[in-house]
């Protein structure tokens, strides 16, 4: 083969690599918000007039490249993976206050690169029996984003009975 073909195979393979490149990195830029939840949070430490007990503890955390806007927490129950699937929630809860007690509202948080914000839960027992059924989402709504980030609310497990002897 002649040296001008070994050339332009060369510049193309190069191309393409380059092509590749910008797109994993337009795929990879904006917020990328990873969700953590604790289910049976406590809260202790400080002011004991601050200390809460059965609590859902969410933790977001921005793994992107640009700031994005914490709106709304939410609450929803999908008992079936179709309604997950759909993202059609069969009762939706608004928690407007999603801070610890003592502190300021959170609700909106400008949430940046590499940053943190976090959100509780507390339980009413006159809306959700049982919030630990395995069948309610946490849903976390932003600014860049039209579907909310859902984390679900996984069953308890029961506690093991410890034994005296």
């Amino acid at each position: 083969m002649k040296p001008e073909i070994w050339v332009s195979i060369y510049a193309a393979i190069v191309g393409t690599g380059a092509l590749l490149l910008n797109f994993k990195n337009w795929l990879d830029s904006g917020p990328r918000i990873k969700l953590s939840l604790i289910p049976d949070g406590v809260i202790a430490g400080g002011d004991p007039r601050f200390d809460d007990k059965d609590i859902v503890i969410l933790t977001a955390v921005n793994r992107g490249n640009s700031p994005t806007t914490i709106n709304t927490l939410q609450l929803h129950e999908m008992p079936t993976w179709l309604s997950r699937l759909r993202r059609r929630p069969t009762r939706c809860f608004v928690i407007p206050n999603p801070q610890l007690k003592g502190y300021p509202p959170n609700i909106p948080f400008e949430l940046g690169p590499f940053k943190g914000w976090n959100g509780v839960l507390r339980k009413r027992q006159d809306y959700v029996p049982d919030l630990y059924t395995g069948t309610f989402y946490t849903a976390l709504y932003t600014t860049h984003r039209d579907k909310p980030y859902l984390a679900r609310i996984p069953k308890l497990k029961p506690k093991p009975e410890t034994k005296t002897l």
